[in-house]
């Protein structure tokens, strides 16, 4: 926490501060899913989700409902049935959309899903949740706590350069 090196001894002795490891363990999930949204982080280091069936088809799309994990979209296939339809198999379209069930993906034209896969949002930390990330990860995620840790405490200018050295550490797609 003390990365930027400004303060050589911690001179905010509070009720906060000695609880500053349960405030970094609590924000751990949130650093984990601020760093995977990134688009520019490799799905390879993420932990994925999938699915092979589900979804319904009505009035030339099909409709899959997204997961409650659901946090970034990695890929999707259907196989096409009607080639007269609102997009031609050369042609698919899904878009994200919202229905009276919540968020969804609507396909067209309207197909059987082969599968679809997604970027797991983290919810809560477990002993073996971090294992499912690459560990290059590790330094952008910490600098990510650490900008969360830092907002508790209200210091935001701080905070904002814990958030841009974790994207500058972010391991480039190659």
């Amino acid at each position: 926490m003390n990365e930027i090196g400004e303060e050589e001894n911690l001179s905010l002795l509070s009720e906060d501060t000695v609880k500053l490891a349960e405030y970094i363990e609590s924000v751990i999930p949130d650093a984990i899913n601020l760093i995977a949204q990134d688009e520019n982080v490799s799905i390879a280091l993420l932990n994925t989700g999938n699915m092979t069936s589900g979804g319904t088809s009505s009035e030339g799309c099909t409709v899959i409902p997204l997961p409650q994990d659901f946090l970034r979209f990695v890929s999707l296939r259907e196989i096409q049935h009607n080639a007269v339809t609102r997009s031609g198999v050369n042609k698919p379209s899904c878009v994200f959309s919202h229905n009276k069930t919540g968020l969804c993906i609507e396909c067209f034209p309207s197909g059987e899903l082969q599968y679809f896969n997604y970027v797991k949002s983290m919810t809560d930390l477990s002993d073996d949740s971090l294992s499912n990330y690459g560990e290059s990860l590790m330094p952008a995620i910490c600098y990510a706590c650490a900008y969360l840790v830092y907002n508790i405490f209200e210091m935001p200018n701080v905070a904002e350069r814990m958030l841009k050295i974790a994207v500058q550490v972010l391991p480039k797609i190659q």
